[in-house]
């Protein structure tokens, strides 16, 4: 798998919800197909495998959204696949843009990215659901004894991140909990605990399996509150997505692809110490002085329920999720079609995901 590793690594929230992008790392796998060839002729020529090139693209630095899909370069499911996966540098145009271009074969994207994105033109579909429940959360610090409910957040200020989304997952949270939803509203030009600790904002959102552990390593805990517990729709933050051009045109490659990261996720839900180690490795830059962070999220992620659910295989779809925050999202006017102009009939969102592909 060739790789590029970036050292940039600013706050990951914001493209968390914005696409919700989510289009969201990694990728799990579970056999593949191989594809073999000849490299070589005449006497004393060596026989080697030809792998169909695969283009991924981040949806930001490396981390353990990520961690099945390194998972499998390393454990050889991508080379039992027959595939030679490159994960693109991360940039600033959104792995949505690039997939829906041919620029990436897949890429991140989580379900409320797809929603959006696909309603308003782009060429993505969900092929794989990495996390099976919603990694955001609403935050505050964690010693604002005046603030200790969502409704204590009427009439403050929020720090978010230029995305109307935010704000409404934010203000449902809010009215969930009894209060109006009314408040003040900053994009963010930092860090959010930076934001927060100088007392800029008041409450911002925030990444469970990531930002809330890691101010945890450093003494300063969130107080964190489910979008989900007061009413918010339940929905599968993070995936990968590919395009209808693509999956028609590679079809064998693509479901190839989908089972060697399934694979991968597996193995990081049965080894999350040593799929952080591999994650880590792979991206010392980014990654090497996170030691600590990265094994307490792979451990979490296993542990409770994102990378893996009882109710479902791995990767599969939650059409009941897809349904919900679909809804959510219509009633909101969140969506709009290529001309940028409001929808008026809701999608059929099992347009929207394939689930196929991991068997």
């Amino acid at each position: 798998m060739r790789h590029h590793i970036s050292v940039h690594t600013p706050p990951r929230t914001a493209r968390i919800l914005a696409t919700a992008a989510a289009l969201a790392a990694g990728a799990l796998a579970l056999a593949g197909c191989s594809a073999p060839g000849v490299a070589g002729s005449g006497s004393g020529s060596t026989t080697e495998p030809v792998r169909e090139p695969i283009t991924f693209a981040l949806d930001w630095a490396p981390n353990t959204n990520h961690i099945g899909l390194y998972v499998a370069e390393a454990e050889g499911y991508f080379a039992d696949a027959g595939l030679d996966v490159e994960i693109l540098p991360y940039g600033s145009t959104p792995a949505s843009q690039l997939v829906s271009a041919g620029e990436a074969d897949f890429g991140i994207g989580g379900q409320s990215g797809v929603q959006m994105a696909r309603t308003a033109g782009l060429d993505v579909v969900s092929v794989y659901r990495i996390t099976q429940t919603d990694t955001g959360r609403l935050v505050v610090l964690g010693d604002r004894d005046d603030l200790t409910r969502p409704k204590d957040l009427d009439g403050r200020t929020f720090g978010g991140f230029g995305a109307p989304l935010f704000g409404a997952l934010a203000s449902s949270t809010i009215q969930g909990d009894g209060g109006t939803g009314d408040f003040e509203e900053v994009v963010l030009d930092t860090g959010a605990y930076e934001a927060l600790s100088q007392h800029r904002i008041d409450f911002t959102l925030s990444v469970a399996t990531w930002e809330n552990l890691q101010m945890e390593i450093d003494g300063h805990p969130y107080r964190a509150w489910r979008y989900q517990d007061f009413g918010v729709p339940e929905q599968q933050s993070t995936g990968i997505i590919s395009s209808d051009a693509y999956l028609a045109e590679h079809p064998e490659e693509a479901a190839a692809f989908v089972r060697a990261v399934a694979r991968g996720y597996a193995f990081a839900v049965e080894h999350p110490d040593t799929a952080a180690d591999v994650l880590i490795a792979a991206n010392p830059d980014t990654l090497g002085t996170a030691e600590n962070l990265v094994r307490r999220s792979a451990k979490l992620m296993a542990e409770e329920g994102y990378l893996a659910s009882a109710e479902r295989e791995i990767g599969a779809v939650d059409p009941e999720a897809w349904d919900a925050f679909g809804a959510f999202l219509f009633a909101g006017g969140f969506l709009t079609d290529a001309e940028g102009k409001p929808v008026e009939e809701e999608p059929d969102w099992s347009e929207y995901y394939v689930d196929d592909l991991r068997k």
